[in-house]
């Protein structure tokens, strides 16, 4: 997976199209104002597309999908960084197929997301807290 040394507003659906290439049916008009990406919009269909990609048997998209955004939120500007937490990790679990599997499915980086926003219902799907010394 090719990856740039930031993620921005202005690169994130070209690395989109670059690493998962099958993700890019998503984008739509409503995602776009003025040429510009509303990766608040765009994030939680992204985040369908990974279940759905997840359940009909499709590892690999999701997969590779999940790495790029997981990747983009280490990597990304305050925007995507900031669009990730608040769009796609914040509500995850709140659909019946955003399943405890799929959940486990994340990478490292988007379960520790998952856990610092302290979602009780969840904490137990993620990897759990570091002992309090």
């Amino acid at each position: 997976m090719s990856q740039p040394d930031l993620v921005t507003q202005d690169n994130f659906l070209d690395e989109l199209r670059s690493n998962v290439p099958e993700a890019i049916c998503v984008v739509d008009d409503d995602h776009i104002d003025d040429r510009e990406l509303l990766a608040h919009l765009l994030l939680p269909d992204l985040l369908r597309f990974a279940v759905a990609a997840f359940h009909e048997g499709r590892e690999d998209e999701a997969g590779r999908l999940l790495q790029f955004v997981d990747y983009a939120l280490s990597h990304g500007d305050n925007y995507i960084s900031e669009a990730i937490a608040v769009s796609f990790v914040e509500n995850a679990g709140t659909f019946p197929d955003e399943t405890p599997e799929f959940l486990a499915s994340w990478p490292a980086g988007l379960r520790r997301e998952l856990a610092r926003q302290n979602h009780p219902a969840r904490d137990d799907d993620v990897d759990p807290k570091p002992p309090a010394d």
